[in-house]
């Protein structure tokens, strides 16, 4: 397997070996960037690069196998960034024989381009035509100019306009543009260089020979067995990532009204139970246990329909639901919904997007709000439709529009809130960190910024109030996540193989004709988070920035009345080796 590396200045293409056989995913990615970036650049500038990465396991028929890490230097957190997305992206690179593509510099100044790469190599047409639209719209367009034969990669209209809350969509198993790489600024990353949109090609048949080698098809089934069997993975198939919506709340860790509160007395009206109902009996194109990716047996994904059974958006994911309704007292699946869809097509973080407007409306309550924001511009709790006109100014381009298509913490400092909710420049995800300290430790501590998948530790079966316990949770999660992401496999196996790596060593041994060490995964997360770690601190990075905001210190959150008592050099040591 090697690199495809893409001068965007030159159109120049070289194929790298890449440096260790295993090397892939959100690893490889640290790999490149440690090598390529230099630290102190400008995320938006030509000197910081844009990768798309799978893993070892891409393009074997195993379940989750082909999920796509995006990467480079984060405009939002200024640091090292991996976000990774389901579909058949991951599956198509690696039938070009490539483990990932590496766009150095930018394109010309207003010469957008949709890269295309094949069988024949790379090549670029000009995005004119597809430049300005949404997700959808160009999706569409491109689909139709160039068929279904081809994966896509884009940004929307945020991303074009490198707006720091911009992720990128790549189109799913029934080739809808809804999965997302979408935190930490991605999408303002491709947009700086000029890229719309990136084609390529599917080939299921590249890799079919090897795939029928009796040792990779028996340690294959026996993975993809062991996953869809497992309780865990059925529940997610019946009821999605919002399954995790009321065990939280009864953890009184809920995100509510801008992280003022534990637990959302409207809860079950956004619960996974009614969301699964909703989309049962309103029917049409409505569904639940989809997959994404062409071989998933989990398959968490979901369809959500208006009364018509024409759909809203899809899928609908827990953090959505969290950031964009307790959050923001919002308790209808229908105007979370429309939230969701209006964000995608903007190609806009919800996590981001929801957590600004969250601040938006604490401060339109407060008696002391002095922003150069009118207050009667801002939206107030609970108020669905003044949300929706604010995504809708991002659109239009305007300067409070602008301003939220920038995060939270953009809007935080331009209104001179004191609540922000982020670390390192990136929202904080929907579990209060105050009653689920872990997840506390772990935005703080990860490379990533604020992001939950880094180090969910919510199934842990800890005292989740418990500070002592907080650092080794957090640190055990984030070492085995970063493996999984490494290897290119979907997080949502955990339940199921965190305790049997040997189902995940015995596929690499069977694909690569080598022997791995017990203790191989931690291993390769262990150095995965080293070698972000190393970008990071090169870029500036010091304890002082592995800190959250102070609120969580010092507010106590109700009902527990917890706040965040991790001491400070308890964190400071979660990575000393």
């Amino acid at each position: 397997m090697k690199l495809l590396v893409v001068d965007l200045a030159t159109h120049q293409l070289n194929e790298q070996a890449i440096p260790e056989a295993l090397a892939g995913g959100r690893y490889l990615n640290a790999l490149v960037i440690n090598e390529l970036v230099p630290p102190g650049c400008d995320p938006l500038g030509p000197e910081n690069v844009l990768t798309f990465l799978c893993g070892p396991l891409a393009g074997f028929r195993i379940s989750t196998g082909s999920r796509l890490s995006v990467g480079g230097k984060s405009p939002l957190t200024q640091g090292i960034k991996e976000s990774n997305s389901g579909g058949p992206a991951g599956d198509c690179i690696a039938a070009l024989g490539y483990r990932g593509i590496v766009f150095k510099n930018a394109l010309p100044k207003n010469q957008p381009a949709v890269c295309i790469i094949d069988e024949q190599g790379c090549r670029f047409i000009d995005a004119t035509p597809y430049w300005g639209k949404g997700i959808g719209d160009s999706t569409t367009a491109l689909q139709q100019a160039f068929g279904k034969e081809y994966v896509i990669i884009s940004v929307g209209i945020s991303g074009e306009q490198k707006m720091t809350a911009a992720g990128i969509a790549v189109t799913d198993a029934h080739d809808k543009p809804y999965r997302f790489a979408a935190r930490g600024g991605m999408g303002a990353v491709m947009g700086s260089k000029g890229i719309k949109a990136i084609l390529i090609r599917k080939n299921g048949k590249a890799l079919e020979k090897i795939n029928q080698q009796p040792e990779i098809r028996s340690a294959v089934a026996a993975f993809n067995k062991h996953v869809a069997t497992s309780p865990r993975t059925q529940v997610l198939r019946e009821f999605g990532t919002t399954s995790v919506l009321m065990p939280t709340q009864k953890m009184q860790g809920l995100v509510v009204r801008n992280f003022r509160e534990g637990t959302y007395e409207e809860a079950e009206s956004i619960s996974a139970e009614v969301l699964r109902e909703t989309i049962l009996t309103r029917g049409g194109q409505g569904a639940v246990g989809k997959n994404c990716m062409p071989v998933c047996v989990i398959r968490c994904s979901n369809a959500f329909p208006d009364e018509q059974g024409e759909i809203i958006a899809a899928p609908v994911e827990y953090e959505t639901v969290g950031l964009c309704g307790s959050n923001l007292a919002i308790s209808s699946f229908d105007d979370i919904a429309h939230i969701n869809r209006l964000c995608n097509d903007l190609g806009l973080d919800t996590i981001e997007i929801g957590a600004a407007l969250g601040v938006l409306m604490e401060m339109a309550e407060s008696p002391d709000y002095k922003g150069d924001i009118p207050k009667d511009m801002l939206p107030r709790f609970g108020d669905a439709r003044r949300a929706l006109e604010l995504i809708k100014e991002i659109e239009q381009g305007t300067e409070l529009g602008r301003l939220i298509g920038n995060g939270v913490a953009a809007v935080g400092k331009a209104i001179g809130a004191q609540r922000i909710p982020a670390v390192k420049g990136q929202a904080i995800s929907a579990y209060d960190p105050r009653a689920i300290k872990s997840m506390g430790v772990t935005y703080a501590t990860t490379p990533m910024g604020a992001d939950h998948t880094a180090g969910l530790t919510i199934f842990a079966p800890i005292d989740h109030k418990d500070p002592s316990q907080a650092v080794t949770v957090s640190r055990n999660t984030q070492i085995l996540r970063a493996a999984y992401d490494a290897l290119g496999i979907c997080v949502f196996n955990l339940s199921a193989t965190g305790q049997r790596p040997d189902l995940i060593l015995n596929m690499l041994q069977a694909i690569y004709q080598t022997q791995l060490p017990e203790d191989w995964l931690t291993e390769l997360g262990t150095n995965t988070i080293q070698a972000e770690l190393k970008f990071n601190r090169a870029a500036g990075f010091t304890p002082q920035d592995d800190r959250l905001p102070d609120f969580f210190i010092q507010e106590p959150l109700p009902p527990s009345s917890c706040t965040f008592d991790v001491p400070d050099e308890a964190i400071d040591s979660i990575w000393q080796v």
